[in-house]
């Protein structure tokens, strides 16, 4: 599915837990909305300060187009997201763009799947679970939800139903807690890989798709390893994975001494010249001018930094947030191209 720009408005909303709210939208225009299961949005949330652009996962199922759903947690510091729980009401119209991401259980056909999340990384985990069980799909899935509490865990009510309604559904969750004055039969505690081979005995044989924290990830990446897995069947999202790296990039750049008497590329934005570094991504060379290009993942899928190319060349190296159309019109994404020498770009569209 490629990205398309989107003008969205907000038709619903439902709060899931204490810090967890699930927003419907719409398209301004009717037209339907298409993705596919994992796949995610780019908001451009209107905060007071101007626009902030937020990469949410889709959590509803693409079989149901005409609205899509994204299940929000409010970190607290979370400005934008946030602002969302306390001012994205119906009727509220934002731009967006998507879908963005490669991370879907439609590109990967098994006869068993484990689809694994951690907190609010249970969304895109949900709009696979929803298109298996809208398409009647058999295949044999195991859902395993970690929470930090019982109070925490998310669509526990419609898990039970889809647990009911899909034969070769298995249901596990478990917490990381039990506060006082809660109860919880299942299991609890951090997963490691004993607590695993209790919960999926048969983690190694299964296609694994796994969301949550970066450190949650991680640890279950290693213990499917442990198990035996081939880590071309085990798949995580990483959304905003990129922005350490871009930051190290930068900072790498900027210290690094050019050789004595070379002169780094120019690249030119707006009119406005910004000297930079060989190698350095036009993103990058912008902060280091003082010059902000909107982003959104920083990692050349959700198409929010895109610029057009005026003259110069550039290394682009994207994750599907451009469509070979923009790219003919001379567009680019200025979060992953590199300058090849001087360039000048425009933000102007």
């Amino acid at each position: 599915m490629s990205p398309q720009d989107l003008r969205l408005a907000c038709v619903g909303r439902r709060r899931e837990t204490a810090d967890v709210v699930t927003f419907a939208f719409r398209e301004v225009e009717g037209r339907p909305v298409r993705h596919l299961p994992g796949q995610a949005l780019t908001l451009a949330l209107p905060l007071p300060e101007g626009a902030a652009w937020r990469t949410f996962t889709i959590a509803s199922a693409p079989t149901r187009p005409g609205e899509v759903e994204l299940t929000i947690k409010a970190a607290p510091d979370g400005h934008a997201t946030r602002w969302m729980h306390e001012a994205l009401q119906p009727g509220l119209e934002i731009e967006a763009r998507g879908p963005v991401g490669q991370f879907s259980i439609a590109h990967h056909y098994a006869p068993a799947f484990a689809l694994i999340s951690g907190g609010s990384g249970i969304t895109p985990m949900m709009s696979m679970l929803r298109w298996l069980a809208d398409r009647g799909e058999c295949v044999d899935v195991v859902f395993l939800h970690a929470a930090r509490t019982p109070e925490d865990v998310l669509f526990a009510d419609e898990l039970a139903a889809l647990d009911r309604q899909m034969a070769n559904l298995r249901i596990v969750t478990v917490v990381a807690d039990v506060p006082s004055g809660q109860s919880w039969a299942g299991y609890r505690g951090m997963i490691d890989r004993r607590m695993m081979a209790l919960m999926v005995p048969d983690l190694a044989r299964r296609e694994v798709f796994c969301c949550g924290p970066a450190g949650f990830m991680a640890a279950i990446g290693r213990i499917f390893d442990a198990e035996g897995g081939e880590t071309a069947h085990f798949h995580t999202e990483s959304f905003g994975a990129g922005r350490a790296t871009e930051s190290v990039t930068v900072a790498a750049v900027m210290t690094a001494e050019a050789p004595s008497g070379a002169a780094g590329p120019t690249l030119t934005i707006d009119g406005r010249a910004v000297a930079a570094s060989a190698g350095m991504t036009v993103l990058a060379a912008a902060r280091s001018g003082g010059i902000v290009i909107p982003t959104g993942c920083q990692e050349g899928m959700c198409g929010t930094c895109r610029v057009r190319k005026l003259g110069g060349e550039v290394e682009m190296t994207h994750k599907g947030g451009i469509t070979a159309r923009e790219e003919r019109q001379g567009y680019i994404l200025a979060c992953c191209s590199q300058l090849k020498g001087d360039v000048e770009v425009t933000t102007k569209r």
